[in-house]
């Protein structure tokens, strides 16, 4: 789905307001739009994260909405690393809870593994689509390792590894 105009120009605006340090306005807005019905995994993290950057004023969400956000954030979402390693940041550093924070970072990195062997594999096809077998070998050797992380068989990698 494409963001509509208007939504792009106050999605820059959050933007513009979080880069100027005006965490309080960039907040109201993420804050407005979901309120309108704009919710997705993303604008709960920036939600969370403004929260957390924001100076302690009566009536503005509090540190427990950040967490709500980010745990509705992967279950809106459960494969977002990003959601995960922000969950992991705030169980650790605002909440003092390694053990707790220790999960979600975990999970985070599992998917993201997966994510960078489907990435190197794909990019192993292209660059032996386009004759450079020395990049392709390399992609698939980084792909081969980090399967040995995440306990998964080469099988996939073996296949494409004979075919060059």
């Amino acid at each position: 789905m494409k963001p509509s105009a208007s939504l792009k120009r106050r999605l820059n605006k959050v933007w513009k307001l979080r880069q100027d340090g005006r965490y309080d306005l960039a907040l109201h807005e993420v804050s407005r739009l979901l309120e309108e019905g704009t919710v997705t995994a993303s604008l709960l993290i920036l939600r969370a994260e403004l929260i957390q950057l924001q100076d302690d004023e009566d009536g503005a969400p509090t540190l427990d909405d950040a967490r709500k956000d980010l745990e509705r954030a992967i279950e809106l979402d459960p494969l977002s690393p990003q959601a995960l390693i922000e969950l992991g940041h705030f169980l650790f550093a605002v909440e003092d809870d390694a053990r707790a924070a220790s999960k979600p970072f975990r999970k985070a990195v599992t998917l993201c593994r997966g994510l960078l062997k489907d990435a190197l594999l794909g990019q192993a096809k292209v660059f032996s689509e386009s004759g450079r077998d020395s990049e392709a070998f390399a992609c698939l050797a980084e792909a081969h390792r980090l399967l040995g992380h995440n306990g998964e068989s080469g099988g996939e990698i073996l296949e494409q590894w004979k075919s060059l």
